[in-house]
Order: structure tokens, then sequence, then C-alpha cells
């Protein structure tokens, strides 16, 4: 049964239970006036307040956030009803800021089994990723193993992402990322969310984070996938992102070497003369911007009659040109000094 159908069905006991306490209530108790119903709709409006009624403010029933214990507060139960309920989640993410370490286990203990849904649920994936910025390692470790081997998919996923990005920011020590690893262990598992608008954020935070030593799969995945990912939306920030954090000399020359063979391809695809011009203004003071410059140089005819790749001429002569004037005033500077003599 799905979280949302949980909570509908906790939410519907509570009304009931609610109901059957009302009818024993004395009428006494009930608001005697307007003020007094006033008063009572200004709490439940209140953004962090204490009172909460399900489902709007009509069926009679109070839950009182404030009055309850920190175990009480993060029940497996109270979680899964604050899913459908984005104020209440919102109070139960402001109440885990000042959580005690046993409170943080507890709720890891209520939740467990659940994480898969709990992170790709609308309100759940930003109770999850506050959980998560307040777990120590060893919490974080007890997410990731219930979550290992899924990441790859669930990172896809449009509230899924986020809690992960945080797996992934936070992570410290081969454990942590050898258990984020296990998700992205061949090509199709690391390149299908590299091409997703939401998965490729996951992976460029993992090729940002992850130990040099622990590459070896995201080297051997993109060094043969570079036309791929240079010509893809999502695929070109993954690739760009990788040849900015990776420290192997020999995997950006086979990166490169796979540019320049595929040259005209990627230069005149929509995305893929974002990252020529990109790695065109990164590298143009060094020896691989050298060699971009040349192959530019060699098929610049070709290239200023492509809507796409038109762009990577531009900036081409506008960098030249600024070469140029910086030599010119070189020159001068010299030419000036000399006659001062």
């Amino acid at each position: 049964m799905s979280i949302e159908k949980q909570a509908n069905n906790l939410v519907d006991k509570i009304k009931e239970t609610s109901k059957n306490e009302e009818n024993n209530k004395n009428k006494s108790n009930l608001p005697k006036n307007e003020n007094e119903k006033e008063l009572l709709k200004d709490k439940t409006n209140n953004k962090f307040g204490p009172f909460l009624k399900y489902p709007n403010q009509n069926n009679g029933y109070i839950l009182d956030l404030e009055s309850m214990d920190e175990k009480e507060l993060f029940s497996k139960n109270n979680i899964f009803i604050s899913f459908i309920n984005q104020r209440m989640t919102k109070y139960l993410q402001k109440s885990l800021i000042n959580a005690s370490k046993e409170t943080i286990d507890y709720i890891l203990d209520e939740l467990k089994g659940t994480f898969r849904e709990v992170i790709k649920n609308k309100n759940g994936n930003y109770f999850c990723s506050n959980l998560i910025k307040v777990s120590n390692k060893i919490n974080r470790v007890k997410i990731l193993t219930e979550l290992s081997g899924f990441l790859n998919e669930d990172c896809t996923d449009q509230f899924g992402t986020y809690p992960i990005q945080n797996l992934i920011e936070l992570a410290s020590g081969e454990d942590e990322f050898n258990l984020l690893l296990i998700s992205f262990n061949d090509s199709d598992k690391i390149l299908i969310p590299a091409l997703n608008a939401n998965g490729t954020f996951v992976i460029q935070k993992l090729i940002k984070h992850i130990p040099e030593n622990l590459r070896t799969q995201f080297n051997n995945i993109f060094v043969n996938f570079v036309s791929i990912l240079a010509r893809d939306t999502y695929g070109a920030y993954a690739l760009e992102k990788f040849i900015q954090y990776t420290k192997n000399d020999q995997i950006q020359k086979q990166i490169l070497n796979t540019i320049m063979n595929d040259f005209i391809n990627i230069s005149t695809n929509k995305n893929g003369n974002y990252l020529i011009q990109n790695l065109l203004e990164k590298w143009w003071n060094n020896k691989k911007g050298e060699n971009l410059k040349k192959v530019i140089n060699s098929k610049f005819s070709i290239l200023s009659k492509n809507v796409y790749s038109y762009y990577v001429c531009a900036l081409y002569i506008r960098l030249s040109k600024s070469d140029q004037k910086k030599e010119t005033d070189k020159t001068t500077i010299n030419i000036s000094k000399k006659n001062h003599k």
C-alpha cells in the first residue's frame, strides 16, 4: 500500500475517533460564539502553529503537535500523515533541527523499509532531505544500505533526486561512496540517469564528490560515450562536469581525441556546440586549446555555415582578436618604455 493510501486511512481513523469523542462531549465544550470560532480558525491557519485539522476545518478534529513529546511527534503514523499535509511536514522538518540523537535513531527505525517510497513522495522528499542533513555517518549508512542498488532508478524521479543529492554531498569515507556506487556499476546505470533531467544532477554530484581512486567505472563510461553525452541536453552538462573534475590527464586526452575525431557532429549539434564553446574558452591558453584551435581553423568554412557551430566560430574569432589586442598593447608598452629611456 502506498504512503498516500496509508496516510489517508490514518486520517479517516482520526476523523472517526474524533467524531465519536465529539458526540460524547457536553455541548458547553464547543465554541460558544463567533469569536471563539474565529480564534480556532486563526490557530488552524497558523503556518507553523500547533494545530492541524484533517482534511479541512469542518471535520471537528484538531491535532495538537506541540503537546506531543518527540517520540509521539515523530511516530510513523504522524510522519506518514504529514506527507499529505504540507503544513504538517514543514512543522516536522522544523522540529528535526533540534531533535536529539536518540530521536533521529528512533525516526530511522520508524521509517525502516519505506525510504524508497518516502524519498519519492511530494512532501516526504523534503522531510527525508532534512533528516539526512541532521543524521550522523552511522545513520546515513543505514539509509544508504536500504537505498543501495536502486539509486540509479530513484534519482530520475522528480522528488527522489533531492535526498539522493544530499546523501552524496554529505558522504565521507569509502564505505558511503561504495554504497552509493553499487547503483552505478554498469554503463546503463550511469548513462540513463546522465541523460535524464533529474538524474543528471545526481551524476554531476557523484562526479564532483567521489574520490579519484573510485572513479574507474565513470572514467570508462565517459570515455566510451563522449559523442552521445556531448549531443544530449543533460548529458552535455554531465560530460563537462566530468572533464572539469577528473584529475587523470590520460582520461582528459582520450576525451579530447574523441571530440576532435567527431568534431563536426558535436559542434553542429544544438547541445554539443555549447560544450565546445565552454571547452574552447577554458582551454584557450593551454595545449588542449591549441588542438581545438587547429581543428576549428581547418574546418572553419564548414562550421561557419551551420546555425549551431557558427557560435563556435564566433567565439574563436572573439578570443583570437582579444589575443591580438593584448599582443598589440604589449608591443605598444615596450616601444613606449624604449622611447622613454
